[in-house]
């Protein structure tokens, strides 16, 4: 009994930690190179999840034939999501809409930190989370950067970040963590990882394109020298945000 709570506890430490990064997403009067940067930054860490992902179910995977029930169940949620977020006409000017893509990149994180909340629990059932105590501080770690996905939406359309609205969103992001490990802890399902996961790499996906292409309109400028600047200062964000979730992520690993 005291190894549940034990376990409960840390999911949650894991999942509230996306907090962590409130007082940088909701700093005002952001310069616009700043937010370049950070907006590059949170697509930077997206792109990682993304590729993290993959890699969580392309280790379930059996075997590379493409009839495997497994990698079917996987393509045929992650396309019918996707569609189903491109779809409505809401999506084809995401600018008009920040919020709406907030809740999504919340989304997203969220079910993939379900899938880790699964693994979590389970291994706190079979009593090995002595083993993952150490990870803990990775894990809060990486969700740590997770704030920053879900925040810049809005702050790249100089939207007012309202603390009740963020406050929900962080809370939908980081909360599944937990509610996977109460599921981890009496269940577990490779076919639940692969669903969810199928599910957050669509959102995320598409919350990455969303994010690049209001890079790409902000960083438009009569000056071609000032417009390649900020180009490059996408792509350094980018890379910026791609390596410190993979660093993170490889200390977790390693530990």
């Amino acid at each position: 009994m005291i190894n549940y709570i034990i376990t409960i506890a840390l999911s949650l430490v894991m999942g509230l930690s996306v907090f962590l990064s409130w007082p940088i997403v909701s700093r005002k009067n952001i310069s616009l190179r700043r937010m370049l940067f950070y907006n590059a930054f949170a697509a930077g860490i997206l792109v990682f999840l993304l590729m993290d992902i993959y890699g969580d179910v392309a280790s379930i995977f059996n075997n590379s034939n493409i009839t495997n029930p497994m990698e079917l169940l996987f393509i045929a949620a992650f396309a019918i999501s996707f569609l189903f977020l491109v779809y409505p006409r809401s999506s084809r000017d995401p600018e008009e809409n920040p919020k709406r893509t907030s809740v999504l990149s919340a989304i997203g994180i969220g079910f993939q930190n379900l899938t880790e909340g699964l693994v979590f629990g389970s291994a706190g059932a079979a009593g090995m989370v002595p083993l993952y105590i150490v990870s803990v501080v990775g894990f809060s770690l990486q969700n740590t950067t997770e704030g920053f996905p879900i925040a810049m939406p809005l702050v790249a359309m100089k939207q007012k970040i309202e603390k009740r609205f963020i406050a929900g969103a962080f809370l939908l992001g980081g909360i599944p963590a937990v509610i996977g490990t109460l599921i981890g802890l009496v269940f577990f399902s490779n076919t639940f990882i692969i669903f969810f996961d199928a599910l957050a790499a669509a959102a995320i996906l598409y919350v990455t394109l969303v994010l690049f292409h209001v890079n790409i309109n902000k960083s438009r400028a009569k000056d071609r020298r000032e417009m390649s600047s900020l180009m490059w200062l996408t792509y350094s964000g980018i890379l910026a945000g791609f390596v410190v979730a993979f660093v993170i992520n490889y200390i977790v690993v390693v530990q």
